[in-house]
């Protein structure tokens, strides 16, 4: 029931009265006008009226008074045509038919009004053959008839459909009112809600934010690996074009990505150093395209005085460049493109750079001018139809511009261009390496020759290489080229480099290389580089095959000038040694990070909850040289800082794990170890913003997202650790003593073997032992996570969960990472039902890398290189397994290496070795049970001492 219809449908019951019976004199004056018996004339409606009042007084808007109302109000026309036979109007008294049928809308009920269409046809169908002069005086035919019934028919459809519309609005807006109602009711239960559904929000950006994350730092980490392989120019040019939009765009998710601080208007700006005309020319390369099909010319007039590396957020500053070029280039239909920087002011720490982006364009009034920078409006609304575009661009930049604490305004004119003027203030810096500013000396004496229709691109050319103190001539055409090499090499004075620009008349860039290689009047070929706007699949190919050594981007940048011709002409020499801090690792390519010599020996706490996780991590730290102590949780991580917390520079901590959590173990060491004391770095595979500034926010110092990358793990870690003044360093132990010599094959599906070996630094024995643990612990995971569901124990299910998605993603297993990561994230929703199929994909995906890792434990036995030392005397053995005992009762990963010591100390060989128990709980890193097997050996070896 819905009141306000209701009371709109008595009020029309009400009116239906008066109506009907005001009609009982009408009708009977009709009929005294027309010479028949008004008495009998008004006999009829007044009983059509009498029906219906005693049914409205009766039954009030129910049903059966809305059927009476439609028969009683389609008897008055009836009745008026009756009473009118033989009078000229008679037939014009149709109309009234179809006004009464349009009154039955107000009851908002299509049952009336269709009972009422169906009145009418019988009527007019009754009545032709009854009394087919009261009807029709002449020409009544049942055509007619039919004809009268199609009018109806279609009113009636008009009518039911408005009806059906107003009530169904009507029912909503009831819906609506009562749903407001209770809204307000319950607005501090509401807003409790709301808070817990933006908490949950938030975990799930975080969530998304890590999923993402993950494949782009594998995308971004192979670029890194490739360009430190041998690669043609074009596959550089490439990876490196990977690499910088990988980057852009990881960059740009995590913005995209914090939709709190989105919402709340808040945009956060970075400040790294950076290049501001190369970000300029980077910009201008992705409108390069769309200005040479219009014929644009591009122009970046640089100030030589501003610094070439300022301090700033230079996403952000390349964006508001792009979106004012990108403008600018869309509203030019001819003429040119300008962006031109001048340092406005400097002081010590920072500079105020202006900018202006000058086009020829179209121009704008002073009324679009006042509403450019409002945001999804452009110039007029035209624009948007003939150009494209949201108009949100120019109202980003205001604000980015706004918070890089400058101002942006403009000047324009119709049909004489427009000037964009903006401001930013920037920092300064000294750090970072320094850009080249001229090719290597040795290229000098050789002599270039640019080839260019354009006159203002041959200048370019020659003031570039004036600056470098080098000679470079220049021509129009190919074929003008191709004389002048041929000249030179019959003076004996060849060209040692052409630049030749692809897009020319009569003899384009490819055709000019083809007729230079085919010439037999060179004594030599010169290199030849092809400067063009284009890299596509099609147009490197043609340079390959051409015979080209490479190609430049217009507009020409001069550090890639450098780089090309460094490439080309720079004489050899030997690969610089390793950088400080880097070791070579056993794998070939590959380097191992380390600290500081300073930090070298520092003693770290690692506190992480999954075994494999705590391995990789471990021996990434004892790699970069420090020594490293475990707890599998906060609890334990607490109680290890309380006991001996003096011993500790550093520690590394875990965010989600059981018994306690990061942020709560953080705080507690918090209330007796302050920040600059001893260091606190999370470690998580959250990577988003406010998880961040909630780790900072609690006490911590840093934040190190999963997985975790070598080289950014020791950068982090000498941001933060002290020198030490007594190193205490890792024993030395020979390489081949160091682990066994596991055999793991190069390919073993499903894993990404290659993959998950970048992460571990190359150390293949670490990783097959991963993927042995990995098959033993998580071989029944599916099984256990429906017995955790079964008796409720819903974290427990979910850490789970949690566990396998990390283990997954640190061995290069996608699939069962993102079923794990599904399963986690509907955990954490709460959904306990319908996840039986989930798991059936979660062990489908799982069985194959159990069988895999289960492969390599039971294939070739692990050979340990021996004897790995001479016997040691006793003295030495109880040192060592003094020594063993305490990397145990620490969880320190070098028990391995002091385990291995300690055995050929004992006299054993490698097979017995490999086989001992202790050594089995190490693999496992059950460090109880190695303790437990440790006495057990010193009780057999008489090798107890006080501990």
């Amino acid at each position: 029931m819905t009141p306000e219809l209701d009371s709109m449908r008595s009020r029309f019951g009400r009116l239906l009265v008066l109506l009907l019976w005001a009609h009982v004199p009408l009708i009977a004056g009709v009929a005294w006008l027309n010479g028949q018996s008004p008495l009998l004339a008004g006999l009829a409606p007044a009983a059509l009226a009498a029906c219906y009042h005693a049914s409205y007084q009766l039954r009030g808007i129910a049903p059966v008074t809305r059927y009476i109302s439609a028969i009683a109000l389609m008897g008055e026309p009836a009745l008026l045509v009756f009473v009118m036979r033989g009078h000229p109007w008679q037939m014009d008294m149709h109309m009234y038919f179809f006004a009464m049928l349009a009154l039955m809308i107000a009851w908002f009920d299509r049952r009336p009004i269709l009972l009422a269409a169906v009145a009418v046809a019988l009527h007019h169908l009754i009545l032709l053959y009854l009394i087919p002069f009261a009807v029709f005086p002449s020409e009544g035919t049942l055509s007619r008839v039919l004809l009268h019934a199609a009018i109806v028919a279609f009113q009636t459809a008009v009518l039911v459909w408005l009806a059906d519309m107003l009530s169904n609005a009507f029912r909503r807006i009831r819906e609506m009112n009562k749903a407001l109602v209770e809204s307000n009711a319950s607005l501090a239960q509401r807003s409790e809600e709301a808070e817990k559904a933006n908490s949950a929000k938030s975990m799930f950006l975080a969530n998304m934010s890590h999923e993402i994350r993950t494949p782009l730092n594998a995308v971004l980490g192979f670029c890194h690996l490739l360009q430190r392989t041998q690669m043609t120019p074009r596959q550089v040019d490439y990876i490196t074009k990977i690499s910088s939009s990988g980057s852009a765009l990881l960059r740009l998710i995590n913005d995209i990505l914090d939709l709190s601080k989105h919402d709340a208007g808040k945009l956060t700006l970075e400040t790294t150093p950076f290049n501001p005309h190369a970000v300029i020319e980077h910009q201008l390369q992705m409108v390069l395209e769309q200005a040479r099909e219009k014929g644009l010319k591009l122009d970046v007039q640089k100030d030589p005085t501003l610094p070439s590396r300022i301090v700033g957020d230079e996403l952000r500053f390349g964006q508001v460049i792009l979106n004012l070029v990108n403008n600018a280039v869309k509203f030019t239909e001819h003429g040119s493109v300008t962006v031109r920087t001048r340092m406005q002011s400097r002081d010590e720490t920072s500079v105020v750079l202006a900018v202006e982006v000058i086009d020829t364009g179209i121009g704008m009034t002073e009324e679009q001018v006042d509403r450019l920078f409002t945001a999804f409006t452009q110039a007029d609304s035209s624009m948007t139809r003939r150009y494209g575009g949201t108009g949100l661009g120019l109202a980003i930049s205001q604000q980015i511009v706004g918070l890089m604490g400058g101002e942006i305004s403009v000047r324009s004119q119709p049909w004489q261009g427009t000037i964009f003027s903006f401001t930013v203030k920037l920092g300064l810096t000294s750090a970072g390496p320094q850009l080249k500013t001229a090719p290597h000396p040795a290229l000098r004496p050789l002599r270039f020759l640019s080839v260019d229709d354009n006159p203002a691109s041959r200048q370019l050319v020659q003031d570039i290489f004036a600056q470098w103190s080098m000679q470079a001539d220049t021509t129009a055409s190919g074929a003008e080229a191709l004389t002048l090499l041929e000249a030179a090499s019959s003076e004996g004075r060849p060209y040692d480099c052409v630049l030749i620009d692809w897009k020319m008349p009569d003899m384009d860039g490819l055709e000019t290389v083809r007729a230079i290689s085919a010439s037999k009047y060179l004594s030599k070929l010169p290199r030849m580089v092809l400067v063009t706007a284009y890299g596509s699949e099609v147009l490197t190919g043609e340079i390959e095959a051409a015979g080209v050594c490479g190609y430049l981007p217009k507009p020409l940048e001069p550090q890639a000038l450098i780089a090309t011709l460094d490439e080309l002409f720079a004489p050899e020499s030997e690969a610089p040694p390793p950088a400080p801090g880097e070791n070579p690792s056993a794998e070939g390519s590959l380097s191992i990070p380390m600290v500081a010599p300073a930090f070298r020996g520092a003693r770290v706490l690692l506190v992480e909850d999954i075994e494999i996780n705590r391995e990789i991590a471990g021996q990434l730290l004892e790699d970069a040289g420090l020594q490293v102590d475990m707890a599998e949780n906060g609890l334990e991580a607490v109680n290890e800082v309380k006991a001996r917390g003096s011993d500790f520079q550093l520690v590394l901590m875990d965010l989600q794990m059981p018994v306690m959590d990061g942020l709560e173990a953080t705080q507690i060491i918090r209330e007796t170890y302050d920040a600059k004391r001893l260091p606190i770095l999370a470690m998580t595979a959250h990577a988003y913003a406010d998880e961040r500034q909630r780790c900072l926010d609690i006490g911590m110092n840093d934040h190190i997202a999963k997985p975790v990358k070598p080289e950014v793990l020791v950068a982090t870690l000498d941001r933060w650790l002290r020198p030490v003044n007594t190193i205490t360093a890792v024993p030395p132990i020979a390489a081949a003593a160091a682990a066994p010599a596991a055999v793991l094959p190069d390919q073993l599906p499903p894993f990404g073997i290659a993959e998950a070996l970048q992460r571990v630094n190359g150390n293949r024995a670490l990783l097959r032992r991963l993927i042995i643990s990995f098959a033993e612990t998580q071989a029944d995971i599916s099984s256990e996570i429906h017995m955790m569901l079964e008796r409720g124990s819903l974290d427990e299910a979910r850490r789970a969960a949690h566990t396998l998605k990390g283990l997954a993603g640190s061995l290069e297993l996608p699939d069962l990472q993102a079923l794990a990561a599904e399963l986690e994230q509907r955990l954490r929703l709460g959904e306990t039902r319908g996840l039986d199929p989930l798991l059936d994909q979660l062990q489908s995906a799982l069985a194959p890398a159990v069988e895999a890792g289960r492969s390599l434990s039971a294939g070739a036995a692990l050979v340990l290189p021996g004897p790995v030392l001479p016997q040691s005397s006793s003295s030495d053995t109880r040192a060592l397994s003094d020594r063993l005992h305490s990397q145990l009762v620490k969880r320190n990963l070098g028990a391995r290496s002091s385990y291995l010591e300690l055995a050929a100390a004992l006299g054993m060989d490698a097979v017995a070795a490999s086989a001992h128990p202790l050594y089995k709980a190490l693999e496992r890193l059950d460090y109880a049970s190695a303790l437990d097997e440790l006495e057990t050996l010193r009780s057999a070896s008489s090798l107890a001492s006080e501990i």
